[in-house]
């Protein structure tokens, strides 16, 4: 049984992250839509939540003497700005839509890689990622896609360019630290940056006794407690297990299931439409992410390893 945990932890992650849309579109309605508000709470109780498990000796965490400036990097564009366009387009688009948007992160992890880290795709990668691209050509066909407006494409691409930016800041600042240092980092970022938003936003316009008024509802409470402690903490921790001891084409793979999650549960828990193109072109852009995860290149993951940098493939795996 023990053999089999690594790939159950990357199953809960991808499980997880797959209902996310579900508890966002149910917070944000409690609170009229208000994206600060709701993400404020949300990165407020995980931050807490991982402080106690330092409190706790359960996890450590060692900042002095590290490149921090790489650090505030990653946390300026996840969360402070992808979570803002994410949790935003949840207004403006369906959830399939988001969740095809959102696999293309892998791909243009691959092309920002080129000029950031110098890394280059194998011929094979590239062939893959044609064909992701192809499927995103797919859903695309018969015109309008339903339910998704102009802004809400624009919130999509923006999340996709900025998570995967993260994804390869990310990447390098895992030479300098531990995987749980930069989401806990980032994680403090996110509540201080999105808390002090809202408070100022609520007392300029004279609302400060409404703050807490989504936690009138259990909806709102369910909703933050789940992106706060089973996105945040759980989620991220089942993910990096899983990293840590699955091969990368293995826990990358698995990772990508959290894309039919999604759509699955925009389809039969919010009822949102479904176009026949719509699953057709998921199932393509899902074929070549799985095609670009078994096209890493072997040899350079094991020197990766050698060299003591086993969260360097973190980054490869597409996560909230």
């Amino acid at each position: 049984m023990k053999k089999f945990l690594p790939l159950i932890a990357a199953v809960a992650s991808a499980t997880i992250f797959g209902f996310a849309m579900l508890f966002i579109k149910s917070g944000m309605a409690v609170v009229g839509q208000d994206t600060v508000k709701f993400l404020a709470f949300r990165f407020s109780i995980g931050f807490l939540v991982m402080s106690l498990l330092v409190l706790l000796r359960i996890r450590k965490v060692h900042y002095r003497g590290k490149p921090y400036p790489l650090l505030l990097l990653c946390g300026l564009f996840n969360p402070l700005i992808s979570q803002v366009c994410e949790t935003t387009s949840t207004s403006h688009a369906p959830t399939a839509q988001i969740a095809i948007g959102s696999s293309l992160i892998p791909i243009v992890m691959v092309l920002l890689s080129i000029p950031l880290n110098r890394e280059y795709p194998t011929r094979r990668q590239m062939f893959f990622m044609v064909v992701a691209v192809a499927g995103v050509i797919i859903t695309n066909l018969g015109g309008q896609m339903a339910g998704v407006t102009a802004l809400g494409l624009i919130l999509i691409a923006a999340t996709v360019l900025a998570v995967s930016t993260n994804r390869v800041l990310v990447r390098r600042a895992t030479h300098d630290f531990t995987s749980f240092e930069i989401i806990y980092a980032t994680t403090g970022m996110g509540a201080l940056g999105f808390s002090l938003f809202t408070i100022c936003q609520h007392g300029m316009e004279g609302r400060l006794d409404e703050l807490f008024i989504g936690f009138q509802s259990m909806d709102f409470i369910i909703a933050v407690l789940y992106m706060g402690i089973g996105s945040c903490v759980v989620g991220f921790l089942c993910m990096t297990y899983a990293s840590a001891n699955l091969p990368i084409a293995v826990s990358s793979t698995v990772s990508m299931l959290n894309t039919p999650i999604t759509i699955a549960v925009g389809a039969l828990i919010l009822h949102e439409q479904v176009r026949p193109v719509d699953a057709i072109g998921a199932v393509v852009i899902l074929a070549g992410l799985i095609g670009m995860s078994l096209s890493y290149d072997r040899n350079r993951s094991n020197k990766l390893v050698l060299q003591g940098d086993e969260e360097a493939t973190l980054a490869k795996i597409p996560s909230r």
